[in-house]
C-alpha cells in the first residue's frame, strides 16, 4: 500500500498538514495576518497536501479549515495592491517587464486547487469556521462535504469586484444549488450569513464551536466504517454521474466498478460481508490509490497546464 511523508507540515507554511486522529489529515489555511486569504504558497501547499492524502494509505478522510487566529476561513483572494496579481497592482505592472501572460497561456490559480480537491481519492470535509468569500467559498464547492459556522459571512462577490467566476465555481455552484440560485448569488455579489444559505450549499450549519467537532466526527465515522477503495470509487461514480447524462450511462459505470470489486480486487467485499455477519469492525485490505482501476476517472482528464497535451492517460 502507498504511504507518504511528503506533506507540508512546517507550522509556518501557508497550508499546514496535521493529524488530529489516526486516519484523518487536517489541512489548515494558515495566513492569519491576512485573514487566511489565498496568497503566498497557500495554493501550491494545498495542492501538494491533497495529492499526498490521495496516495497515503493511512489516511481515510481529509478536513480543510482556516486558522482560527485569522478570524475567517478564508477572506478570498489577496486584494492588497502591493501583493496581488490583479489589474492595477504592483505585481501585475511589474510582470509586464518580465513575462506577460496571453489569452492562451493564462490560468486561474484557484482552479488548480479545486481540481486537486475533485481529483483527490479521499473524501474532503470543508470546515468553514469563519468568513468565506470569493475563493474562500469557491474552493469548498469542490469539497465533498461542507460544514458552516452559522454566523460566518459567506458569498461569491466576484462581479462586485469587477472579477468573474473562479476556481471552477461556474461549473460547481449551479450543480449544487441550482442554476437560478447560483446566478442570483453571483449576479448580486451578495454576502450573507451561512445560516441564510440556500439548500445544498452546506451539509450542516452549526454554531462556531461545533464546526470542527462535527468535521472530526464525520471524518472519523468514514475512517471507522468504510473501505477507502470503495469510497474513492463511489466519489468518482457520483461526480461522473453529474455529466453522464443518462441513468443508463450511470448503470454502465457502476457495473464496471462492481466488476472490479467482485472479480479483480475482492478482499474488501469479502471482509465487508464477513465483518457484518460476525458483527465486528472490518479490517480493510485495499488501497484508495494503488488498487483503483485504470478506467477511473471515466472521462479522460484535460491537462490544463500551459503547453501540455490536452489529455491525461493516467487516473490522476
Amino acid at each position: 500500500m502507498a504511504t507518504t511523508t511528503n506533506y507540508v507540515t512546517d507550522p509556518n507554511a501557508d497550508c499546514v498538514a496535521t493529524f488530529p486522529s489516526k486516519n484523518v489529515v487536517l489541512l489548515t489555511l494558515n495566513r492569519p495576518k491576512a485573514r487566511n486569504a489565498i496568497g503566498g504558497t497557500m495554493g501550491q501547499d494545498l495542492q501538494r497536501n491533497l495529492m499526498e492524502a490521495s496516495k497515503d494509505a493511512n489516511v481515510a478522510a481529509v478536513i480543510v479549515t482556516g486558522n482560527p487566529a485569522g478570524k475567517a476561513f478564508c477572506a478570498g483572494a489577496d486584494l492588497n495592491p502591493a501583493t496581488s496579481g490583479f489589474a492595477g497592482s504592483k505585481n501585475n505592472k511589474s510582470a509586464k517587464a518580465k513575462t506577460v501572460p496571453t489569452l492562451a497561456s493564462y490560468r486561474d490559480g484557484g482552479g488548480y486547487t479545486s481540481l486537486a480537491a475533485i481529483n483527490c481519492t479521499k473524501p474532503i470535509i470543508c470546515a468553514v469556521n469563519g468568513a468565506a468569500v470569493g475563493w474562500g467559498m469557491a474552493f469548498p464547492l469542490a469539497c465533498d462535504i461542507r460544514i458552516g459556522n452559522e454566523n460566518a459571512k459567506v458569498g461569491f462577490p466576484m462581479a462586485a469586484r469587477g472579477l468573474v467566476n473562479e476556481s471552477c465555481s461556474s461549473y460547481l455552484l449551479p450543480r449544487i444549488v441550482g442554476p437560478g440560485v447560483a446566478k442570483e448569488l453571483v449576479f448580486t455579489g451578495r454576502v450573507f450569513r451561512a445560516r441564510d444559505s440556500p439548500p445544498g450549499l452546506f451539509n450542516y450549519v452549526l454554531p462556531e464551536d461545533q464546526v470542527m467537532p462535527k468535521a472530526l466526527e464525520l471524518a472519523n465515522e468514514i475512517a471507522a466504517t468504510t473501505s477507502t477503495m470503495s469510497v474513492a470509487m463511489c466519489k468518482f461514480l457520483m461526480d461522473s454521474s453529474w455529466e453522464s447524462g443518462t441513468p443508463e450511462q450511470a448503470m454502465l459505470e457502476e457495473s464496471k466498478c462492481l466488476y472490479w470489486v467482485n472479480y479483480e480486487r475482492t478482499d474488501d467485499v469479502k471482509e465487508g460481508i464477513s465483518s457484518f455477519l460476525q458483527k465486528r469492525p472490518a479490517e480493510w485490505k485495499h488501497d484508495a490509490w494503488d488498487d483503483l482501476p485504470d478506467f477511473l476517472p471515466f472521462k479522460p482528464k484535460v491537462d490544463v497546464r500551459e503547453g501540455r497535451k490536452r489529455r491525461l492517460k493516467s487516473k490522476m
